[in-house]
């Protein structure tokens, strides 16, 4: 006679674990990759990518909820009290209002040359060197209230 074992689910707290170092795992994998490095400060893109969209907006408020598409350009400066300043240019859509909802053919350039919320754009971040990272302290531009 076989007897069956229960199989009992695990709990929601040990699922919620496996999938939380299953994104930190991947979050250090795309900063360690070398795509988010400016000069030589490895994953310094990652937290002024994730500072602007928390805390920018763009052409003067429409667009809040805004985010990093490109970088054409990133310099940094000398290092000042701990601190230092990065000069970064970039292109800029939103998530929200990107201008694809417009488009008909009573307002054409609404697809094309028109587009609301996307553009080029720069900022000056401050930045502080910690243990684990990096800290945005200051972002030059406009930002959410």
């Amino acid at each position: 006679m076989i007897i069956a074992k229960r199989w009992r689910a695990p709990s929601s707290l040990v699922v919620l674990a496996l999938i939380c170092s299953g994104l930190s795992a991947c979050q250090q994998y795309w900063r360690e990759s070398g795509i988010w490095d400016v000069g030589e400060h490895q994953g310094l893109l990652l937290d002024l990518s994730n500072f602007y969209h928390r805390h920018a907006v763009e052409e003067g408020g429409r667009c809040h909820s805004p985010y990093i598409d490109g970088v054409t350009h990133a310099a940094t400066g000398d290092v000042e009290d701990g601190a230092f300043d990065v000069h970064l240019r970039y292109y800029y859509r939103d998530f929200l209002n990107d201008g694809d909802d417009d488009c008909s053919r009573l307002r054409p350039l609404r697809c094309t040359i028109m587009r609301e919320c996307r553009g080029f754009s720069e900022r000056r971040f401050k930045i502080a060197k910690t243990e684990t990272g990096f800290d945005v302290l200051d972002m030059s531009g406009a930002r959410r209230r």
